[in-house]
């Protein structure tokens, strides 16, 4: 029997920008009524269900409706309650995940419909309203978050799979409840119920779906509903291939399909990159109060989106080959990809320590991300940063509003060697952030979870040790170069060479001279952190990704194939 969300136990419901759900005028519900249909509800009706795989923006015109967690089960709860000329919806919406909370109406009423489709026309074609929408939706987003609402995961914090599946969820900033199999009585008396093995763990539970038993990050997505979508344009080769969604390969697919080109975007772990994890991006033009990097890769993929990109997500690219004038990359999921240009923006992963324990610690203890969930799991702190650059310093400035201690420690002497000038300035003017100069870290202490890590400062013989409840480590980085194996020419750290920098007998370009962006190999380009000399910016890789698509059109103008590309040729930058 279904449960009745008036009978629901009462959660703390959602609040909004201004305490509860945004009230839409009557000047946006009449542009709204232009988009989708009107229709009468009765009490107890189900406006869209957990499990959904699509489901339509509801405002309500009349009446009140209620976002129910378990809704038919339970332990149901109540998550949210609205009321007229308020709307129910959440970044899911846009992103193509499967529903995980339902809708019920709590009284007669009146709702106008609007489906996906004509919501992302309206998130194209009405700026208020877009502006409205996705900022409630990413709030919504990071509030379930904090409520541990959404997909199960159950295994063990020393399980690797366990620690790749938290990686997966975190970098797509999906919406999960972790049970540790080590501390969670619930987990075994949910295994008990799903009559589930030891053996098969971990597990996903999705809410109004499958239980997935160890699924691969494909798998997983795949069931989630948002690995990706059929292309748009026929079977054959494509116009331009973009390997990478971070800033940089985001900006070029843009570009690329904005000016008619037939563009598909291949990503192996989540939309936005490394940069879809900041917390805060203060120095990119046009935002003074700054943006999450979860926001940046929202608004990016809404463009890429519109323009028609093929999105491939969960795809590692595995090799590169060249034949007929054509370039082919294949893939881990068995596709290989034909494309007249690439631009390659697989960016860079942080180092890891040269540490006893390190990957016993990953995920549960040791993280590569600051974000919610990272800041979640490590409570109020105290907790510790390795790395002197602009991501450690957004971490600090992030995890000092939930953490009573931040320790920055750095192997120079001083931030600024390597970190803008105004992140310095706010962590120096912070009372809860301590940097720790000419210190390195060189072990790692605790039993089942990290506990303490043990310090050296340069100059003293004693080590100290310092209680932690996170490390966080921003060092270095390695590119994204392996599955090239190395055909296009790199410099000493495997960063891939461009334009001028490129040496003599290292080019395939027959006596021509390589474009900007261009690697050693005609009509493939890299962008962003990728590339050797990259200044490690946002804005920096946003630039690239769109100059590269115009180079990559002169490059086929040169080869005689700019006439096959699609109805616009891209122009000069306007």
């Amino acid at each position: 029997m279904d449960t009745d969300p008036a009978e629901a136990s009462a959660e703390p419901r959602l609040v909004s920008l201004v305490g509860r759900s945004p009230v839409l005028d009557a000047a946006q519900l009449g542009v709204l009524r232009g988009y989708g249909s009107e229709r009468d509800v009765a009490a107890g009706d189900v406006l869209f269900a957990d499990g959904d795989e699509t489901y339509d923006l509801i405002v309500l015109l009349a009446g009140t409706a209620d976002i129910v967690e378990g809704y038919g089960r339970p332990g149901a709860a109540v998550v949210a309650g609205y009321g007229p000329s308020e709307f129910l919806g959440e970044i899911g919406m846009l992103t193509g995940q499967r529903a995980f909370l339902s809708a019920v109406a709590t009284s007669a009423g009146r709702v106008l419909a609007v489906p996906v489709a004509q919501l992302r026309r309206i998130m194209a074609q009405e700026p208020g309203l877009s502006d409205l929408f996705l900022r409630t939706f990413l709030l919504r987003h990071s509030i379930l978050m904090s409520r541990s609402t959404g997909l199960t995961l159950i295994g063990s914090r020393f399980d690797r799979d366990t620690r790749r599946l938290l990686e997966v969820l975190a970098r797509n900033r999906l919406v999960w409840n972790w049970l540790d199999l080590e501390e969670s009585p619930e987990a075994e008396q949910i295994l008990q119920g799903l009559d589930v093995p030891i053996a098969d763990l971990p597990i996903i539970i999705v809410p109004g779906g499958p239980v997935l038993r160890n699924p691969g990050s494909r798998a997983l997505l795949d069931a989630l509903a948002i690995s990706g979508h059929a292309g748009a344009y026929p079977p054959g080769v494509c116009d331009l291939l973009v390997v990478g969604a971070g800033p940089g390969g985001l900006a070029a697919s843009v570009a690329g399909a904005s000016e008619g080109m037939a563009t598909t975007l291949a990503e192996d772990t989540a939309l936005g990159g490394q940069a879809g994890t900041s917390s805060r991006i203060e120095n990119y033009l046009g935002f003074p109060a700054g943006l999450s990097g979860e926001e940046l890769a929202a608004r990016g993929t809404l463009q890429a989106q519109k323009f028609g990109v093929r999105i491939k997500l969960a795809a590692k690219a595995t090799s590169l080959s060249f034949q007929d004038g054509v370039h082919q990359v294949a893939f881990d999921d068995g596709e290989a990809i034909q494309a007249k240009s690439v631009i390659i923006a697989t960016g860079a992963r942080y180092n890891r320590l040269p540490l006893d324990r390190l990957a016993e610690f990953e995920g549960v203890g040791v993280y590569y991300a600051a974000t919610q969930t990272e800041a979640q799991a490590c409570g109020t702190g105290p907790v510790a940063i390795v790395g002197g650059g602009n991501s450690a310093g957004q971490a600090a400035l992030f995890l000092s509003r939930s953490c009573a201690e931040v320790y920055v420690i750095i192997r120079h002497d001083a931030l600024d060697t390597s970190m803008s000038r105004y992140l310095v300035d706010r962590i120096e003017r912070n009372p809860r952030i301590v940097v720790r100069p000419s210190t390195h870290v060189t072990a790692l202490i605790g039993t089942d979870q990290l506990e303490a890590v043990r310090l050296r400062r340069e100059g003293r013989q004693e080590a100290d040790e310092l209680a932690v409840a996170g490390l966080f480590i921003f060092i270095g980085a390695k590119p994204g170069t392996g599955w090239l194996a190395g055909q296009l020419a790199e410099d000493r750290h495997g960063f891939l060479l461009t334009g001028s920098d490129i040496p003599a007998d290292r080019l395939e370009h027959g006596g021509r001279t390589p474009l900007f962006l261009e690697t050693s190999r005609p009509g493939i380009f890299a962008v962003g952190d990728v590339r050797s000399g990259s200044v490690k910016r946002v804005a920096a890789a946003i630039g690239e990704g769109s100059v590269a698509v115009r180079l990559a059109f002169e490059r086929l103008q040169s080869a005689g194939q700019a006439d096959l590309i699609g109805p616009a040729a891209p122009q000069p930058t306007s």
